[in-house]
């Protein structure tokens, strides 16, 4: 049975545009993407100093087959777009994550769903509201709040 769920792009090294819709193209290869949202200006989170701006954004896809083929299918992405997996919350050419899937909440050793950050992140929360403005956080269902944060619309993701 397919899941619906909403995938996060981040990436903050190179031509950060281009990668995050070089991943776009290589996800729409292996789920229906149904919308996206736009492009994102925020700030590091955690990790090194003096790291450059990410960019971020969201995307609804219909993906047939498990939660954790997915990440794994994300992972694959990632790996041919050349993420260097060197330190953690640092600079990354590209990342994406499985932020929430419709009525699911899992915890896998792998997996987390909802996104163990999501209610804090601003940068992956208001993407996610702009593909699914009704998206509730399973289990209890209640409606997500944004927290504070900088997150500036700057572009268009298709």
């Amino acid at each position: 049975m397919p899941i619906r769920a909403v995938v996060g792009f981040g990436a903050n090294l190179g031509d950060r545009l281009a990668t995050m819709r070089a991943a776009l193209g290589r996800l729409a290869r292996v789920a229906r993407v149904d919308k996206t949202s736009r492009v994102y200006v925020t700030a590091p989170l955690g990790g090194p100093e003096q790291q450059p701006e990410f960019l971020n954004a969201a995307a609804l896809v219909v993906y047939d087959g498990t939660p954790e083929a997915l990440l794994e299918a994300l992972l694959g992405i990632e790996r041919e777009l050349g993420r260097i997996r060197a330190a953690k919350w640092g600079p990354r050419s590209i990342d994406l994550d499985v932020l929430w899937i419709e009525g699911v909440a899992l915890r896998t050793a792998h997996l987390i769903v909802p996104h163990p950050s999501l209610k804090e992140r601003a940068f992956a929360l208001v993407p996610l509201l702009e593909v699914v403005p009704d998206a509730r956080h399973p289990p209890g269902g209640e409606s997500y709040t944004v927290p504070a944060g900088d997150v500036r619309a700057t572009a268009d993701f298709l």
